[in-house]
């Protein structure tokens, strides 16, 4: 399932790569509908933490792309460390131009995020699993709890059964406890046919 999305992506940063940045709307990305678990199973890494570094630039090819580097608070998938780095396709550069692609979700310095990011691609690109589904907002409350806000705002949803399109719901705030024993779930190793 994830060979036919990452083809479909290709093909829209390529279409997208000649198109500037800039105050011009950009329509939204349409994706499967995916829930935590699919998100976890999905991905190579899975972990939350805070961004500290954001770099775009144009690679040796002319395509924009970002570096981020996140002081990693918890992993879940892909080992334990400190900080992580990768590069999402897409980004501003500093005179303004840059690539914007629908659906894939901006990650701000300073903002506290739960990511879950497929493998590095040969031109050493990841890509947040489901686009925007692949990045919670964490957020806390009055009394310190910690939550996570799904910002799809830029998704059209695809139902993974009927292929029925629907708007990204709004986004409401999930327990990160709740989610963070979903995605340990998720990534058990399954005890069946033992």
């Amino acid at each position: 399932m994830l060979r036919p999305l990452i083809a479909a992506f290709g093909v829209a940063v390529a279409a997208l790569c000649l198109c500037p940045v800039g105050p011009r709307a950009v329509d939204a990305g349409t994706v499967v509908r995916m829930d935590i678990e699919q998100l976890a199973r999905s991905a190579e890494l899975v972990f939350d933490g805070r961004v500290l570094f954001a770099r775009s630039f144009r690679d040796e090819r002319g395509l924009v792309r970002t570096e981020y580097t996140v002081s990693v608070a918890t992993s879940f998938a892909g080992g334990p460390q400190a900080t992580r780095t990768f590069e999402l396709p897409g980004g501003q550069l500093a005179d303004g131009s840059g690539l914007l692609i629908p659906g894939l979700p901006r990650l701000e310095v300073g903002e506290d995020a739960l990511l879950f990011l497929t493998r590095e691609g040969s031109s050493g690109l990841r890509l947040p699993v489901g686009l925007a589904q692949g990045k919670l907002r964490l957020v806390r409350d009055g009394a310190g709890r910690a939550g996570l806000v799904r910002e799809n705002a830029d998704l059209t949803l695809a139902d993974p059964q009927t292929g029925a399109l629907a708007p990204a719901p709004v986004p409401s705030v999930l327990a990160y406890e709740a989610v963070a024993e979903r995605i340990r779930a998720a990534l058990r190793p399954s005890t069946e046919g033992r």
